[in-house]
């Protein structure tokens, strides 16, 4: 480890990258899976609530937003509104495609597993309460 080879000093590395045993290789792949599968199964369960949302308000339905950022005063409309969730599930499952993505260590594994599944869950209970905000805007629960 103290001295570098001529290929790994010509690349930059310095070796550390091949430290893993294949024991965190195998189990970072299990971590990868566990995450596309979660992601996976937020993306369904985030069409379905999307799904929900487009037949039961008028299309032109926007989410209410009263913030400094909307002059105009309509907020955003709700397709834009439901998409956000997508592409950020989208952008973090893409992350653990990489080629690279499973050599981590055991703290890497820990942070993936509490750290990814939080950060999907509120995934999904956004894409809820977005929901809920668009059908209470569409009127779909009859204020």
């Amino acid at each position: 480890m103290g001295v570098d080879d001529g290929e790994n000093s010509a690349k930059g590395n310095s070796g550390a990258e091949d430290d893993f045993t294949d024991e965190d290789l195998r189990l970072g792949r299990k971590a990868c899976k566990y995450i596309d599968l979660l992601c996976v199964i937020v993306a369904l369960l985030s069409v379905g609530i999307a799904g929900f949302v487009f037949t039961h308000v008028p299309w032109d339905t926007r989410m209410p937003y009263d913030g400094r950022f909307d002059r105009s005063g309509n907020g955003i409309p709700m397709q834009m509104a439901m998409l956000i969730v997508f592409v950020v599930l989208f952008l973090f499952w893409r992350s653990g495609r990489k080629p690279d993505a499973h050599r981590m260590r055991k703290g890497s594994r820990i942070g993936t597993y509490i750290l990814g599944t939080v950060m999907i869950l509120a995934c999904f209970a956004g894409q809820w309460v977005m929901g809920q905000s668009i059908l209470t805007a569409g009127g779909y629960f009859g204020n």
